[in-house]
């Protein structure tokens, strides 16, 4: 009983990250837009002169998407 009682929490734990993460991602620029199309996330960032950062993006620099299928953060000038 109890190992089918973890198994439910993690899975009602990755659907509320699910939900949250599409929440916020609601907020972002219309540049979102941009990586709906079937490239890799790295290729479009690259495209749209962005840099793959892994950690916060740099000052004078927003963050508009993901690099490396989701483990990094593509940046762009603001």
């Amino acid at each position: 009983m109890p190992a089918q009682a973890m198994k439910v929490m993690l899975l009602l734990l990755l659907v509320l990250l699910v939900v949250c993460q599409a929440a916020t991602g609601k907020c972002k620029r219309n540049h979102r837009a941009l990586f709906r199309l079937t490239l890799p996330d790295t290729v479009m960032c690259r495209k749209i002169k962005g840099e793959c950062s892994f950690l916060l993006c740099s000052l004078f620099k927003t963050s508009i998407g993901t690099c490396y299928n989701g483990l990094a953060k593509c940046c762009i000038p603001l």
